[in-house]
């Protein structure tokens, strides 16, 4: 009896040490947002479908986060608009074996956030058309401007353009109102929650995030302040000009 009791004791001993152990930490997931051109690649000199093929590898991937539908990963579907990735990002998937997820939801999600969206603007341009011609003449001129300053990948990723397109959404929100501003925050927040995903599933590993480049401010803003993730800053990996860079967010 008493022998039981003496090992009973010596247990109950061990057991607060054994509790204090900490459990092994684990590794964030270190994210890129690499935003695109779609058809603009083929007129921004700076930026062509090559460029973005070397920023990509530049970047060294374990997994890619890629602006489509779940479907389009299997069907490869041409692309008017989207055409860096029958250009470019389909043949470095087959290249590298990266692992992938899409950013976009699949149906009934889609429809269920782009159409109010896309309703929202088709209001503004009935019900204010004068507004409306205003604001298309002036996002003209917005990407008149960045195409000229865009000579790099580095400069397509850079604070000076995140701050021109997060300000052109500031005013696009303010004149086409709420359903606007609700679609845009929802569409985003979507493409976030996977990228979070990706990153949890993938401890350690280094995610590129391919975008357009309007998402790549919101998309920046978020996930330096997420948890599981190290944003890194693709203007200073990519080896921006601009001496006034940033160094890497942590």
């Amino acid at each position: 009896m008493l022998k039981t009791v003496w090992v009973l004791l010596l247990i109950g001993i061990g057991l607060p040490a054994m509790a204090s152990v900490p459990a092994p930490s684990v590794p964030p997931a270190r994210v890129a947002v690499l935003v695109t051109l779609h058809q603009l690649h083929t007129t921004t000199p700076g930026y062509s479908f090559d460029a973005l093929g070397r920023a990509i590898e530049q970047l060294q991937p374990d997994v890619l986060c890629v602006e489509l539908q779940p479907d389009d990963l299997k069907r490869r579907p041409t692309e008017p608009t989207k055409q860096e990735y029958p250009a470019v990002i389909y043949p470095l998937i087959d290249r590298h074996h990266y692992r992938v997820y899409a950013l976009e939801p699949a149906e009934p999600v889609y429809g269920e956030i782009l159409k109010p969206y896309i309703q929202a603007g088709q209001d503004f341009s009935v019900g204010k058309p004068e507004q409306a011609e205003a604001f298309s003449r002036y996002s003209d001129g917005v990407y008149a401007g960045l195409q000229s300053y865009w000579t790099s990948p580095a400069r397509v990723n850079d604070e000076v353009t995140d701050a021109v397109l997060r300000a052109k959404h500031e005013l696009q929100q303010a004149m086409v109102g709420e359903g606007e501003r609700v679609g845009w925050e929802r569409w985003n927040h979507h493409f976030l929650d996977v990228i979070l995903t990706a990153a949890k599933e993938n401890p350690g590993k280094r995610i590129v995030v391919t975008v357009g480049a309007e998402h790549g401010y919101w998309l920046r803003g978020q996930l330096a302040r997420a948890a599981g993730v190290r944003l890194l800053d693709a203007s200073v990996l990519l080896g921006s000009a601009a001496p006034q860079q940033a160094p890497l967010r942590n």
